[in-house]
């Protein structure tokens, strides 16, 4: 519990002009995205924490087999011990009832081995669900990218996302998306150095990470969004890792799990994989 009241610190004390650097950690979400149109992203989920019988959505993720989920590993070291887990797949609006809705307990989280928790590389994990999903229109896997690519171009991004440049989110029910450009790693990194303050270590990784911008400010992910999908061509290229709050900052670029490094990592755990 100490580690969620942490990230949450980090978010709530986040400077207005200065952006700061932090986990994108629940409840907090893509900036000046758009509505998603019904069943545009059959493979995203809704994560979701429950305590007594109430739930909210914590994090994202993404549908790669009927029983496995892709997300964050601070998804799962982030996030309260105490409660219960589910997901909720093929839905746009977080409210919304329809005959293509599907809640399943998740029932085993495996965190890559080398994560050590807060704002670093190897941050990927898997969700394991009680029972396989059912695959519709409005349900499907996505698919994994090439072992040790390297993506480039444009990508989408989707997650329940807040329309605030602030530090006060203002989170609707509608799915939202945003098509966002590939940074380079040069870019980003240069781009994350001049934001740290005197001292602080450059967390970014060649061999852990992607990065978007665009560094104008305005429009990228932020910390609901976290654990979910950057695609390209229906392939998962990342997973919403971290950035700077306030979310969207000028020069800040949004930063993600290359999932094309952990293909082994995912083979090793995952046996049903789509063919």
């Amino acid at each position: 519990m100490k580690t969620f009241l942490l990230v949450t610190l980090l978010v709530a004390t986040a400077s207005a002009t200065l952006p700061k650097i932090g986990l994108f950690h629940p409840r907090e979400r893509i900036i000046n995205g758009q509505d998603a149109a019904d069943g545009q992203f059959p493979y995203q989920i809704s994560y979701q924490w429950g305590l007594l019988g109430f739930y909210q959505h914590v994090c994202g993720g993404s549908i790669i087999s009927p029983t496995w989920i892709l997300t964050a590993g601070h998804c799962v070291t982030e996030v309260p011990a105490l409660g219960e887990y589910k997901i909720i797949a093929g839905i746009t609006g977080l409210n919304e009832n329809n005959a293509d809705k599907q809640e399943i307990n998740v029932i085993d989280k495996i965190v890559h081995p080398n994560f050590n928790g807060g704002v670093g590389p190897n941050d990927v994990a898997l969700l394991r669900l009680a029972t396989p999903l059912e695959f519709n229109d409005r349900v499907q896997p996505i698919s994994l990218p090439a072992a040790d690519s390297e993506p480039s171009g444009d990508t989408v991004l989707s997650g329940w996302g807040s329309i605030s440049t602030s530090e006060f989110p203002e989170m609707p029910n509608q799915l939202q998306t945003a098509d966002l450009p590939l940074l380079s790693l040069d870019d980003c990194s240069a781009a994350i150095d001049a934001l740290l303050e005197p001292g602080e270590e450059n967390p970014l990784s060649a061999e852990s990470n992607v990065c978007t911008g665009p560094l104008s400010g305005g429009t990228g992910a932020c910390s609901g969004d976290s654990g979910g999908p950057l695609a390209q061509d229906d392939t998962v290229i990342g997973i919403v890792s971290w950035g700077f709050t306030p979310c969207g900052s000028e020069g800040a670029p949004s930063v993600y799990t290359k999932v094309s490094n952990f293909i082994d990592f995912i083979n090793e755990n995952v046996s049903d994989l789509p063919k």
